[in-house]
């Protein structure tokens, strides 16, 4: 019996070993899935930047466009200038060709100020892409960190696997299902210590008479309060 109680500590340490390994195992992908948002949302503020920076340059391209029209619409009226045949006719072109003039100087303006945005824009790009690839490399580095963790966590759930197979095929029947039942009533531990007659289970007080034979006996002891199997534990000797 003595050897039974050991093979059921041994599994309870190894279910308890299992199960605590596998709620670290299920925070995992959460970690993961957080990082993986964190970065895209990097993702997503350089894709607005680089979108940003690219409306600049459109919209420079347009106005470039526009200047162009102008100047070809100012060339033009000065050309009709030289083959009017009245004042009133004369003055109406160079009405004309002072609004284009005006109009392409305006446009000039605004080309010259979308040049300067741009050529700010494009600095800050490099420095924004340097930043970029060096969270790109650290979040990839993270993200290996926890996939190697995952491995790492279900290697060692396939170690606890065996060995409660082991230990299992070694134990009785009645007491394998003994221990099953007490274990699904009681969130995964069925066997626990007890220490200054404590239960470490329900943390109650056992009966001293109990106590005293629980520290002597081979034989299989249940508390009374909580019905886990309880076995005698020197915690002075084993903090």
């Amino acid at each position: 019996m003595k050897e039974d109680i050991q093979l059921l500590i041994e599994l309870q340490k190894s279910d308890s070993d299992a199960m605590r390994i596998r709620m670290k195992k299920k925070e995992v992908p959460e970690r993961i899935a957080r990082l993986d948002e964190s970065y895209r949302s990097l993702q997503q503020k350089m894709d607005d930047f680089r979108g940003h920076l690219e409306d600049l340059r459109r919209l420079h391209r347009e106005k470039e466009d526009r200047l162009k029209s102008g100047q070809d619409g100012l060339k033009k009226a000065k050309e009709r200038l030289e083959s009017v045949k009245n004042n009133k006719e004369y003055q109406a072109i160079l009405k004309e060709i002072e609004n284009l003039d005006r109009k392409n100087g305006d446009i000039e303006s605004e080309i010259i100020g979308l040049f300067d945005e741009i050529d700010k824009e494009n600095g800050e790009l490099k420095l924004h892409e340097g930043e970029f690839k060096e969270q790109t490399d650290l979040y990839r580095t993270d993200r290996h960190v926890l996939e190697e963790e995952l491995k790492s966590l279900d290697e060692s759930i396939a170690e606890c696997q065996e060995r409660n197979g082991r230990i299992r095929s070694a134990l009785k029947d009645e007491l394998l299902r003994k221990y099953e039942a007490i274990r699904n009533l009681h969130k995964g531990v069925a066997v626990v210590s007890v220490w200054k007659e404590i239960c470490n289970g329900c943390h109650m007080n056992i009966p001293p008479q109990m106590y005293n034979e629980l520290q002597k006996t081979t034989v299989l002891m249940s508390c009374p309060h909580c019905n886990r199997i309880i076995y005698w534990q020197n915690q002075e000797d084993n903090p």
